[in-house]
């Protein structure tokens, strides 16, 4: 057990950092014009409803690591049982089976909402680096305190206000780095220079902020379920793979029809729902084809290696765990050429990581002495089981 937590907690690290660098490495691949002199005349591969759906894919592979992994260490004569967090021994559940189709149509709603985050976040990703993007999404804290509070009618202590603010300072701090430090030409991609570059970074950010807040919708969902119904998170995660899958699909052939008749060739042919076209690109390119292989296995090893360090560590050990797989994908993509360090953005990622370790409780401000006594409470359970990303999806 001892070699277990480091090997998982590496594990989680790689296939964490991995999500975002493989999804960024496959925006920079050129599919189409490639051999024109001209970078700016060169096809890049951008197709986020495609990436949303391979993200899906590696859900639904969470299947396969539950029934050949998971579920068998709880296994008996009288059939499996899972055991919650409180220790309780509860049935398992399996699709169709001890549950409803009224009832399982429930995982629809956090499939839909994860459908339009994880969309939206690859489009957001397009427009902005790497780094930026995994720092901003440092920001669905936020959302699900607020949402928590809202729906769920749970407590916020002042303390937790205040890291709360501490969050949003950071990500708006790098944000504006961000916006501040696009139209640099790096080896790997080239990006307009000047004022609607920087557009472009802030309409990115905007995008991923929007898919944090339906994120936090989908957690607040999921929150709800897990409550309701005796499910093994992982068990949720492959739930909404299957019907993020078939909704997306159903999606992109519906609305490949749809735009195929009412758009003109030249603007469909460009278009996110393109589905054959979308396809042959992905075909057309081994890094591209490849890398999506990849990230779908990087997506259920993620998931796996997420659960298994939750029940073995503390949440707030996550947190730290979490931090450093952003800490990883800045250095990375630093190293790989597709962003430089800037000072700025260093000190947004600092106050960012500050504010979410005190949220989480890795840091306890309610026993240093030099903060006012005005502000300290006695702090409350954790606002909801999923804050601290246990059912996380890239």
């Amino acid at each position: 057990m001892s070699l277990l937590i480091p090997l998982v907690v590496v594990g989680t690290l790689i296939s964490g950092a991995g999500n975002s660098l493989l999804t960024k490495f496959q925006d920079n691949q050129c599919v189409k014009h490639c051999s024109n002199p001209d970078p700016t005349k060169h096809l890049k591969f951008e197709q986020p409803a495609l990436q949303t759906l391979q993200m899906f894919v590696g859900e639904l592979a969470v299947y396969l690591i539950y029934h050949l992994v998971y579920k068998s260490l709880f296994s008996n004569r009288n059939g499996y049982t899972a055991v919650l967090e409180s220790g309780e021994e509860v049935q398992d559940i399996h699709p169709g089976r001890n549950i409803g189709l009224f009832a399982s149509l429930k995982f629809a709603l956090p499939s839909t909402c994860d459908l339009c985050a994880t969309t939206l976040m690859n489009l957001g990703l397009i427009y902005t680096p790497v780094s930026v993007y995994q720092m901003t999404r440092g920001s669905l804290v936020l959302f699900v305190a607020i949402m928590s509070v809202i729906f769920l009618k749970r407590h916020i202590t002042k303390l937790e206000w205040v890291s709360l603010g501490l969050v949003t300072l950071g990500v708006a701090v790098v944000g504006y780095s961000g916006s501040q430090h696009s139209g640099k030409k790096t080896e790997s991609t080239t990006i307009v220079v000047g004022e609607d570059s920087a557009a472009l970074v802030v309409f990115g950010i905007s995008l991923i902020v929007i898919a944090e807040i339906c994120q936090a919708v989908q957690f607040v969902s999921e929150e709800h379920i897990l409550k309701e119904y005796p499910l093994v998170p992982l068990q949720l995660v492959y739930f909404e793979g299957f019907y993020g899958v078939t909704i997306l699909t159903f999606v992109m052939i519906v609305l490949t029809v749809i735009l195929g008749i009412t758009l003109p060739t030249k603007q469909f042919e460009k278009s996110p729902f393109n589905l054959p076209e979308a396809l042959s690109q992905m075909g057309s390119s081994p890094a591209v084809l490849f890398s999506s292989i990849l990230i779908m296995i990087s997506i259920a090893s993620f998931n796996y290696c997420g659960m298994t360090l939750t029940h073995q560590i503390l949440a707030t050990s996550r947190s730290t765990v979490d931090t450093c797989r952003t800490l990883i994908v800045w250095v990375l993509a630093m190293f790989m050429g597709w962003e430089s360090f800037h000072f700025l953005q260093f000190i947004g990622f600092a106050i960012l990581v500050f504010g979410t370790l005190c949220f989480n409780g890795v840091l306890e401000p309610e026993k240093w002495s030099y903060v006012p006594g005005v502000l300290k409470e006695t702090p409350n359970e954790r606002l909801i089981d999923t804050i601290d990303e246990q059912i996380d999806r890239m």
